[in-house]
């Protein structure tokens, strides 16, 4: 029997972690009140450790392995030490920050150098343990939902359902990941009652999610498949590959459900309540400051600053709307003047995303060269003034550009875009052999990942959803390793 446990553990270990993943997630969301931390997120931690070392014993190629983590090891050094150069403002929370940000590139190569010589299996793995994922998910938001014991997505609407996770946005990314591998092997049983039931599972569980990544993910999902088909056929329909009508035809109904129902979704009734909200707040604004703009309304805000009267009107009532964390950093006429440049409207005000980029762009302005270098603590950007918490960047580029400056932001870019060239130069010099399936699937979310890392952030600096872009990585490099013999046949 402990022969069978072990030989499973080292056949299946990979499996077992990525299927671990929705339950990591569920443990972090009964454990966020913890003040030392959840144990989800210290067990990462050590998979972030132990998986190098496994490379170690494992790999032919250690110097070269080591070269990689050495360039990262370098560039934390170098940040940390000029955090301690401009003075330090919380040593643990900034390292504690850039580890999380820092997983995906270490998980990405380890995965690369420990399944280089044997990664033929794996492929099928991450596809079952995919579906396993979204399934668990499903079941739990479902179970959540019927107790009473979990959260909806946007809790001041009650809309969306999140279930046990702590993180909308990131669970939103995690669905989007795994929804178009699910697609992939249900299309690939060619069973249409199990693509029925897959796309239906599917589509429900995006569109009830609420967030503005899994709405748009049905179309880029759903279409995407529904353009691969027929383009897949057109493509190899010398071999007399069929094409599937009946798949197209569900792809095309979920897409025109989620567009004629759209009034009915959680993500309408998102919109409708932050506009509505809005439109108050901004009608009431447009009311006490028009006697303000009225006296200047032909004037820039510095202009307007440079009058007594009107500056002292115009900051005795914008200053109690402006974000605490940056009147008490800045004064509230430099965050106008710098960080809006003009009067902001309640829509403006409200945006909290648009606020921490401001915010972040203004500290910015007052580092020094060295500093934009490798970047700022993420300290800087904790509230101990105002009780906002954290105004943590919400989009990946710009937290990745202000926290790490150019040669982190530099690094991290150049580290994806390597994978994007080798997409790129497959596609190239074996475009036949490109057209697949699963290569599209892979493709698709990584697409998606890219994408969503800017639209909603929480992916590059989330370890439970960047482990996901740490495999979609490690399954691009072994499915474009192939075209230097093409390449090669070429030229023979």
């Amino acid at each position: 029997m402990e022969f069978d446990i072990k030989d499973i553990l080292k056949r299946y270990w990979f499996s077992i972690l990525i299927m671990a993943q929705p339950i990591l997630d569920i443990i972090a969301y009964f454990q966020q009140d913890n003040v030392i931390g959840s144990a989800a997120g210290y067990l990462r931690l050590v998979v972030m450790v132990i998986l190098p070392i496994m490379v170690l014993f494992k790999t032919k190629k250690k110097k070269s392995f080591l070269a990689w983590l050495a360039v990262i090891g370098i560039y934390c050094v170098l940040h940390i030490a000029n955090c301690f150069r401009v003075g330090y403002i919380s040593i643990f929370q900034d390292v504690a920050y850039m580890a999380r940000v820092i997983q995906m590139p270490v998980i990405t190569i380890s995965l690369i150098y420990y399944f280089e010589e044997d990664h033929a299996a794996v492929n099928h793995q991450i596809e079952k343990s995919f579906y396993f994922n979204s399934v668990l998910i499903f079941v739990s938001v479902i179970i959540a939902f019927l107790t009473g014991t979990g959260e909806y997505t946007y809790v001041l609407y009650d809309a969306g359902l999140k279930g046990w996770f702590q993180n909308a946005n990131g669970q939103s990314i995690i669905l989007a990941s795994l929804i178009p591998f699910m697609l992939s092997y249900s299309l690939k049983k060619k069973k249409f009652i199990f693509l029925l039931l897959t796309s239906v599972f599917s589509w429900f569980i995006l569109i009830s999610n609420g967030t503005k990544v899994d709405y748009y993910a049905i179309f880029i999902i759903f279409g995407g498949y529904f353009i691969y088909l027929i383009f897949e056929y057109w493509v190899i329909r010398k071999e007399n590959k069929k094409l599937n009508l009946p798949a197209l035809c569900l792809f095309a109904l979920l897409m025109v459900v989620s567009v004629v129902g759209y009034d009915y979704t959680p993500r309408a009734k998102v919109d409708l309540g932050n506009t509505t909200a809005r439109e108050d707040e901004n009608v009431e604004m447009n009311e006490a400051l028009s006697s303000i703009q009225n006296s200047g309304e032909s004037m820039t805000i510095e202009e307007m600053m440079a009058d007594p009267e009107i500056k002292d009107e115009l900051l005795t009532y914008l200053t109690p709307k402006l974000p605490p964390i940056m009147v008490d950093r800045f004064g509230a006429e430099r965050v106008l003047v710098e960080g809006y440049g003009y009067i902001p409207d309640a829509y403006m005000l409200a945006d909290t995303r648009a606020n921490k980029v401001r915010f972040a762009q203004m500290l910015w302005s007052d580092s020094d060269m060295l500093t934009r270098l490798v970047g700022f603590e993420y300290s800087n950007v904790i509230d101990y003034v105002g009780n906002e918490g954290t105004y943590d960047l919400e989009n990946d580029y710009p937290a990745l550009f202000y926290y790490y400056g150019y040669l982190g932001c530099g690094l991290y870019l150049l580290f994806l875009g390597y994978f994007v060239f080798r997409l790129a130069r497959k596609v190239i010099f074996d475009f036949k052999n490109s057209v697949n399936l699963f290569n599209f699937s892979l493709l698709l979310v990584f697409g998606i990942q890219l994408f969503a890392a800017q639209l909603s952030g929480a992916i590059l600096r989330r370890p439970n959803v960047s482990i996901y872009l740490s495999i979609v990585l490690m399954l691009i490099y072994f499915q474009t390793d192939h075209w230097k013999k093409v390449k090669e046949d070429t030229h023979a």
